[in-house]
């Protein structure tokens, strides 16, 4: 297992065993983030004597985290879950199969190149195209994707025998809208191109969203407009790509899903599976240096695949922190899914 090229060679990690700083707020909520560094407990990003500092997504504290390892000269990786994380959510205690560490970037910043955008270019000259079908083929044989807790089964869409186009609302404020370097209009766009379109148009919305306790970006305005569906359904993000013909979205992982699956994506700001000639992207004129910037290459989908889920996470096992390959993380979550 060791000899494959998902569990050796990612020389942009911190060194096993390196001593590493984080915030008060990443040691608290992510007790099992040291097994992924050589089992070393984090100590605070003020401690004497540390080798780097690490940060969790993009909020302020990570944004703290940045800003201390540059007054102290100290190199700095951006931390986030992988692409393939669990059955449950994080919110609810679930700990990842696997995460990513970057010391570029994070995977969703289109300002600037990522580890990932490297290696999806990479990948694109070839070498990796069977081990990407074999992830590929995975994903889509056990209905995969970030996070499995959800049911597989029809969803509540009422027939129509025009196109059926699935456009993706996310969470107001989520980080990656911005770092994709999407906005609300980049929302509206989409809308509007859909209502254009001449297609049955539906909206997966979140259910804390259509329940009040949260705010969309376009659920309000959609729930407003004749002829637009609603989907808050409880149902897997696999189940709902079954029945749909094309996906449009701006940041969300719901466009990569629908990529392995064969399913035309259209982005409205530059997500990491963006630019690379596998999407139809209409982005804003902010975005168009990314899209210029990753078109020097055009990785197939399997070489996507084996690029973002097995050459850019790692993986271990949540239960004893044993290092895993990506195809053990697939054989773990299915396990747990049957109740093994």
């Amino acid at each position: 297992m060791d000899s494959l090229p998902e569990i050796d060679g990612k020389t942009w990690w911190p060194r096993q065993g390196s001593r590493l700083g984080a915030t008060f707020f990443v040691r608290q909520a992510f007790p099992w983030l040291g097994r992924y560094f050589g089992g070393r407990p984090l100590a605070s990003t003020l401690s004497p004597g540390i080798d780097g500092v690490v940060s969790w997504g993009g909020r302020i504290p990570a944004k703290t985290a940045m800003a201390v390892a540059r007054a102290r000269r100290l190199p700095h990786w951006h931390l986030e879950d992988g692409f393939l994380r669990s059955v449950g959510l994080g919110k609810d205690g679930a700990a990842p199969v696997s995460i990513i560490a970057d010391d570029l970037a994070l995977p969703v910043d289109g300002g600037r190149a990522s580890r990932l955008e490297l290696l999806i270019a990479e990948a694109a000259g070839g070498g990796h195209d069977a081990f990407g079908r074999r992830i590929r083929e995975r994903m889509v044989e056990h209905k995969l994707s970030k996070y499995n807790n959800l049911p597989h089964r029809q969803p509540s869409i009422e027939p129509s025998s025009r196109r059926r186009i699935l456009l993706v609302d996310q969470v107001f404020g989520d980080v990656s809208v911005a770092c994709a370097l999407g906005s609300r209009r980049s929302f509206d766009r989409m809308l509007d191109d859909a209502l254009a379109s001449g297609a049955q148009c539906v909206v997966r919305t979140h259910p804390d969203v259509m329940a009040g306790y949260r705010k969309g970006y376009m659920t309000e305005r959609a729930a407003r407009t004749p002829g637009v569906i609603l989907l808050a359904d409880k149902v897997s993000v696999a189940s709902i790509l079954d029945v749909v013909d094309e996906v449009w979205t701006v940041s969300s992982q719901v466009g990569f899903d629908a990529l392995l699956r064969g399913i035309p994506v259209r982005c409205y700001a530059a997500p990491f599976y963006g630019g690379w000639g596998l999407t139809e992207d209409r982005v804003s004129t902010g975005a168009e240096f990314a899209l210029a910037r990753r078109a020097v290459a055009t990785p197939t989908t399997d070489q996507l695949a084996a690029a973002a889920l097995g050459l850019y996470p790692s993986y271990r096992n949540p239960a004893d922190g044993e290092r895993m390959d990506v195809f053990a993380a697939i054989d773990f979550l299915v396990d747990a899914l049957n109740g093994a």
